[in-house]
């Protein structure tokens, strides 16, 4: 009798906890980690370096790499970068901009048509390759906003036109063109949305923001962050970090975006963002694989480790390691539970031998 009272309990303990270990898994953030990686700008697009830096990549445990898409187009690079992260299990988001970020044509001529013609073309080769690849998530589009310094106009002057039809035009155009081919494409904005407001694309996927810190030193500012998200959900598309990193140093016509004082304190806010970044958002990503325009990165070009980046894949793999453990305890829970429904209810209903009457 004590038997088949305490079943019952035992079948409820057992749903518990398989319940428990099944919402852990199936709720817990599962932010995927991004790191930005320029094939060109980090390695002239030398094929046998840049598969080896994807390599790394991997195995510092990134679920994906963000590539930078200067001159992947001429020099042939696009299927081999999109058969080579398939291959190593890495997700792709391609990060594009109709000027290269002002390196090959003046951004503030855009949307002239040399710019968008030339663009759409890159674009064809990159849309058209990855839509036959289910690990490429997002082609991102830029706002390429030209900024007031560099080109020596006001503010004032730079809004007008990152908010006249012809600009926004433009790019609801290249949004289009992109989408044709069936692959998700997502806007990018790098200037704070409240000093230079743009316009939404209604016909883009997603946004990916770029809330570096500052002009504070030594803070990953989540109020910052928490802005940028509500300003751009505004869109009612889903908000993703596109950049998001730390420097010790800076070009003179640059603000005080991402600064700190030296590379532990940067190994130090590295971790502060996993940590807080991975919840707030369902894809983020590190700028940058290695240095580019400042001391962004996380290793040296000879792949020597910073403190930044050990404490990345140490983050990274600590992550990767609580989950094979969620999982095998949620494994675990529904085996229980499986055993713990036969005893309660199937054997005592069918796996009874059945009774000899006494002579």
């Amino acid at each position: 009798m004590m038997k088949r009272r305490l079943l019952p309990t035992a079948l409820l303990i057992a749903l518990s906890l398989t319940l428990g270990y099944i919402g852990y898994f199936l709720f817990s953030p599962k932010s995927l980690v991004f790191l930005a990686y320029s094939p060109y700008w980090f390695r002239k697009n030398d094929w046998k370096e840049v598969a080896l830096d994807l390599e790394l990549i991997k195995d510092m445990g990134f679920d994906g790499v963000r590539i930078h898409y200067e001159y992947v187009v001429k020099d042939g690079l696009v299927e081999p970068l999109l058969n080579y992260t398939r291959d190593l299990g890495l997700k792709v988001i391609w990060a594009t901009h109709a000027t290269y970020w002002g390196s090959k044509y003046r951004t503030i001529y855009f949307p002239n048509d040399t710019i968008v013609g030339e663009y759409k073309n890159e674009l064809k080769e990159i849309a058209n390759a990855s839509s036959k690849c289910s690990h490429v998530l997002y082609v991102t589009v830029f706002y390429p906003i030209p900024f007031p310094e560099p080109y020596n106009i006001t503010r004032e002057q730079c809004i007008e036109q990152i908010n006249s039809l012809d600009f926004n035009d433009a790019l609801e155009d290249i949004v289009g063109f992109v989408k044709s081919y069936n692959i998700p494409c997502a806007m990018e904005s790098e200037g704070r949305p409240w000093d230079f407001p743009i316009t939404f694309i209604e016909n883009c996927d997603a946004y990916f923001i770029q809330p570096y810190s500052g002009p504070e030193w030594n803070n990953i500012a989540k109020p910052v962050i928490r802005d940028w998200k509500y300003y751009f959900q505004e869109s009612g598309k889903d908000v993703y970090i596109g950049e998001y990193g730390f420097r010790t140093q800076r070009p003179s016509y640059h603000w005080d975006m991402g600064m700190v004082s030296n590379e532990t304190m940067k190994a130090q806010l590295v971790q502060e963002y996993l940590d807080f970044a991975s919840v707030e958002f369902g894809i983020i990503t590190y700028f940058a694989m290695y240095d580019g325009d400042s001391d962004w990165g996380l290793l040296d070009k000879d792949r020597t480790f910073r403190p930044g980046g050990t404490i990345a894949k140490e983050w990274l793999q600590n992550r990767h390691a609580q989950f094979e453990s969620t999982l095998k305890l949620t494994t675990g829970a529904l085996i229980v539970l499986v055993v713990a429904i036969i005893v309660t209810i199937v054997w005592p209903k069918y796996g009874r031998s059945p009774r000899t009457s006494r002579a």
